[in-house]
């Protein structure tokens, strides 16, 4: 006996067409999604705020090599900070 959500599959829009009325992309198979929390000043804690998650994430990866903390990383090492 089907369960009441036996139809969905058939009604319900491709992932794709879905997360693009959401106004987002899907994650490619090497991406993930993480909360962390962070302690910064007001300014830039509303600029990093109205950045869409994509620059944040390269905002992030910039300040790691910046850092020199992104090449131990790739290493395999991990920071020890």
């Amino acid at each position: 006996m089907p369960n009441k959500y036996h139809h969905v599959g058939r009604v319900r829009p491709p992932k794709e067409r879905r997360l693009a009325a959401l106004g987002v992309e899907a994650l490619r198979p090497d991406e993930v999604s993480v909360r962390v929390r962070v302690r910064l000043r007001k300014p830039l804690a509303a600029l990093f705020d109205t950045l869409p998650p994509k620059r944040r994430g390269e905002a992030v990866e910039a300040g790691l090599r910046a850092l020199g903390l992104l090449e131990e990383v790739q290493d395999g090492k991990e920071a020890s900070r």
